[in-house]
């Protein structure tokens, strides 16, 4: 099986988290897509962080219509903070070489900071999705001189674009893995935003699923009504 596995706080799930899931299994004709819900991301302060459980009930119900898409805790039923690497062997054991981890290219930009990075590169296959007005090419040349210049061993072979330029492959010289550079439909969703609006009383309706906003309303984790 060809899968993707999609992590994150999800503090909450929103529209943006979905279509990018449903783009990768899209291009690289993925048979599942698990959205993994961080309990400790080593990344994030902690007290900007809805309950996981709670974060984990929103994804599950995002998920619930799409049978591409699965809710997964695994970082929740693991103890410790949520590094890649560690979940990325999980999935592998379970599932085959074939999986992909699904990143963003401010987090590939600073992938040096990760627990066992450079393992990581060269053992596990990565989707990054451009930010708006990046060429996949031009991200693809400077992930390549990026990642080479700080890991000296670290080669990769030439560049491979299709889907009518919406997917740039890189491949990593003496391994398996690959980094494929997506580009996605701009959708200017966050999950600060999600929760200032919250916070206000204001509506998030159309920035999350219909399911998450009614749960949203109902449990109300910032003790506001909603206005709209």
């Amino acid at each position: 099986m060809r899968i993707g596995v999609l992590g994150g706080s999800f503090n909450p799930v929103h529209l943006g988290h979905l279509l990018i899931a449903q783009e990768t299994a899209n291009l690289l004709e993925m048979d599942q897509v698990h959205l993994v819900v961080a309990a400790v991301p080593p990344h994030k302060e902690q007290e900007e962080l809805m309950d996981a459980e709670a974060r984990y009930e929103m994804v599950q119900l995002a998920c619930r219509n799409n049978p591409l898409l699965h809710p997964s805790r695994v970082e929740l039923d693991r103890k410790g903070p949520s590094f890649t690497i560690d979940t990325m062997r999980q999935f592998v054991d379970e599932y085959g070489p074939d999986c992909h981890f699904i990143t963003g290219q401010d987090a590939m930009e600073d992938i040096s900071t990760w627990k066992s990075a450079l393992t990581l590169l060269k053992t596990v296959n990565f989707v990054v999705t451009a930010r708006y007005g990046y060429d996949q090419s031009t991200l693809a040349q400077f992930i390549q001189a990026t990642l080479s210049a700080r890991y000296h061993n670290l080669k990769f072979h030439d560049i491979v674009t299709s889907h009518e330029g919406r997917l740039a492959s890189l491949r990593v010289s003496g391994a398996s893995t690959v980094i494929n550079i997506l580009k996605t439909p701009r959708v200017e969703i966050s999950s600060s935003d999600i929760r200032a609006r919250l916070a206000a009383g204001r509506t998030v309706k159309y920035l999350v699923p219909e399911d998450v906003e009614r749960y949203l309303n109902d449990e109300k984790p910032f003790g506001k009504n909603i206005k709209g």
